[in-house]
């Protein structure tokens, strides 16, 4: 049987990113179109389509944060897998993010698939656990002082952040901003930004992040400000390092249960310049 021989590994295209939504929705990953017209948009020499004899097979997106590389929403449909397309589809995405200078590439792995990567070079970091939280009536403390993020911050954040993620977000957190503003907040000690939330929408509900926080005080806040925004009853997701006890603590007290867990991965060597202490909210399993 030459299944090798009939797959085939190119770029997607804009054009593609219908069938993406569709993959993603049969999946129920409870992504938005939006998020991969985003994915795409961030790194379009990045994104692979896999073929096999000339019909789309699965895809992947990768983002180059300089140093750092990200991999995530590869989907292999159900008739081609165990195949050879997500292996060849990963080589793909890993090569050009090393062409491109990236030295150590991150995923988050689902557990069922984790042994796909582990063949591939990559490493277990740590548990990336996921909450969930139905959007309650919120009284919020009049000494909150989380204010909502105006575009003019977007460069202190991105230095914030930097500081705390390990690398250079800028363009997601311009490109998460412009999508959803309203549901962007800031807080700054003095001059300087203490944290900052992004929440966006979802299929269903919202998914709350990154989250940045120097203390957990600040993220209180700025949790309490961004789902006093958010539509009632509503459905909340958000992915934690589990590394990060105190972001655990803040979500429980909102009332958020954790519902599953993936694995963080990292191919290449170890940067040792992420401080997850502070990372009270992943961008998402697909960017980081």
């Amino acid at each position: 049987m030459r299944v090798m021989e009939k797959l085939s590994i190119r770029q997607l295209k804009k054009e593609d990113i219908e069938f993406a939504y569709e993959m993603t929705t049969k999946e129920e990953w409870n992504v938005t179109k939006g998020d991969i017209g985003r994915m795409f948009g961030y790194e379009p020499n990045g994104s692979f389509i896999a073929e096999a004899n000339g019909s789309r097979a699965g895809h992947v997106f990768a983002v180059n944060y300089g140093k750092l590389g990200w991999i995530g929403l590869l989907i292999v449909g159900a008739e081609y897998r165990k195949k050879g397309a997500g292996t060849l589809l990963m080589k793909r995405t890993i090569d050009y993010l090393l062409n491109c200078g990236v030295q150590t590439i991150d995923l988050d792995a689902v557990p069922e698939i984790s042994d796909l990567y582990r063949r591939l070079g990559f490493t277990d970091k740590f548990d990336s656990l996921r909450y969930r939280g139905t959007c309650a009536k919120i009284i919020l403390d009049r000494n909150n002082s989380a204010i909502r993020m105006e575009k003019e911050d977007l460069v202190e954040v991105a230095e914030f952040d930097a500081r705390y993620f390990g690398a250079d977000r800028t363009k997601v957190l311009i490109s998460l901003y412009q999508a959803h503003p309203r549901l962007c907040f800031a807080f700054h000690a003095g001059s300087d930004v203490a944290g900052y939330v992004m929440c966006r929408r979802a299929e269903s509900g919202y998914y709350l992040g990154p989250f940045v926080s120097n203390s957990e005080h600040v993220a209180g806040q700025l949790l309490a400000k961004c789902l006093d925004r958010l539509a009632l009853n509503a459905p909340i997701y958000i992915g934690v390092p589990a590394v990060n006890e105190e972001a655990g603590h803040v979500l429980r007290g909102f009332g958020f249960k954790q519902y599953s867990k993936s694995i963080r991965m990292r191919f290449g060597k170890d940067l040792e310049t992420e401080r997850q202490s502070g990372i009270y909210a992943i961008g998402g399993p697909m960017k980081g």
